[in-house]
């Protein structure tokens, strides 16, 4: 049945409307790979702001604490490597290069110390 249409389409002149089918298929096809960068172009963005987002808050935290766990320090660079490769800098990589400089402390001594800083934001 296909090889009728293609050789009808081809004895009634049809050449042209082959030509303009095939130029439409591959403008199809092109809209779609369009799509789908821009699409992805917004998913890299989104995460880059998600993983500086999380960056800041902990380097913040971390540095408001005076120290890290080495926990806390492996989570750390396991967000910034990525950020980074993805391009991220800034109050980022400005905080995590303070972090690298703190103190490591323990997870229980990260405790006291994180709730000695709740109970003067209480007091306070």
């Amino acid at each position: 049945m296909n090889e009728t249409i293609a050789v009808a389409i081809i004895t009634s002149g049809g050449i042209g409307t082959i030509v303009s089918f095939i130029t439409f298929l591959i403008s199809r096809h092109d809209k779609k790979v369009e799509h789908a960068k821009e699409k992805n172009s917004a998913v890299a963005r989104m995460l880059l702001a998600i993983g500086h987002d999380r960056i800041v808050f902990l380097t913040a935290k971390y540095i408001d604490r005076g120290a890290i766990t080495v926990g806390e320090r492996a989570n750390l660079e396991q967000l910034y490597e990525p950020y980074h490769d993805m391009g991220g800098n800034g109050d980022g990589k400005s905080g995590f290069e303070a972090c690298e400089e703190l103190e490591v402390i323990s997870d229980s001594e990260a405790k006291a110390r994180d709730l000695e800083i709740r109970r003067k934001e209480f007091v306070a």
